[in-house]
């Protein structure tokens, strides 16, 4: 009798270490927000190195986040979830339904800093709870998840306010934080300057952000809001750079098509 085969699931996913490291170039990302399975499906057959399933800054349900990880599964893209705050239990249920790290907003100190990263780890590493569920296969092999799990998870921490940036340093140096990822729209409003993303403020904040990332050994990742602003990011240094979400994308396909149109009867309704 042959042997079953073998489901994806129970294979090792996609790190983002390894997708940082896998390229000579920046990883390039895109966040999520409309909570449909078929569009990170779709994301799995592109040559995206990750996604963030954006749990923040969309109405993404639980149940959204899990289709979305289950139409990842097998894919060589790493699904991160961004959890809408800094919170132990939305951390762990992510991580539970089988994302590969978390992202997590607006942190602003080292013992911020610290929560976010026992969060996601088990002990005597973290303080993680054992209810890995869907992550250990549904309990294929519960023990190996959890000698491995650590490992291979990934903390990711927002530095997007004036106070984050005075605290990057101790921020890089907690142990358990994987990486650094630059809010950048969130970081101009602190920075007083709201929907502007360049200019002398937020040169200084990358560099701070970029040098404390380095010298702890982590990694550094941004969100471009331009396609030269990405191209200019990845000159600097950046390994992790997210260059849209889906929805923006849709938005400007949909008004290139129409400006392409446009012409002797198809002018636009007035």
């Amino acid at each position: 009798m042959p042997d079953p085969v073998r489901h994806p699931l129970l294979a090792p996913g996609p790190s983002l270490s390894r997708a940082a490291t896998g390229t000579p170039g920046p990883a390039l990302g895109l966040f999520l927000l409309s909570g449909n399975s078929m569009i990170a499906e779709l994301c799995g057959t592109l040559p995206l190195d990750w996604v963030v399933l954006d749990m923040e800054a969309s109405p993404m349900s639980g149940p959204d986040a899990l289709h979305m990880l289950q139409a990842l599964t097998g894919s060589s893209c790493t699904p991160l979830v961004r959890v809408s705050r800094l919170d132990h239990h939305l951390i762990e249920h992510a991580l539970d339904l089988g994302a590969a790290g978390v992202m997590v907003p607006k942190v602003d100190t080292p013992a911020q800093a610290e929560e976010a990263a026992a969060a996601c780890r088990f002990p005597p590493e973290g303080r993680r709870g054992i209810n890995p569920v869907r992550a250990s296969g549904y309990f294929a092999d519960v023990a190996g998840y959890l000698a491995t799990a650590n490992a291979a998870t990934s903390c990711v921490v927002q530095i997007e306010s004036a106070q984050a940036l005075e605290n990057v340093e101790a921020i890089a140096a907690v142990p358990g934080v994987d990486a650094l990822f630059l809010g950048m729209g969130d970081l101009a409003c602190d920075l007083g300057q709201p929907g502007v993303m360049t200019g002398p403020a937020m040169d200084t904040a990358r560099a701070a952000v970029l040098r404390a990332a380095q010298e702890h050994g982590k990694l550094a990742g941004i969100f471009a809001y331009t396609p030269e602003l990405a191209r200019q990011y990845a000159d600097e240094g950046f390994k992790l750079i997210a260059f849209g979400n889906e929805i923006k994308l849709l938005r400007d396909a949909v008004v290139a098509g129409l400006d392409g149109l446009r012409g002797p009867g198809l002018e636009a309704p007035r």
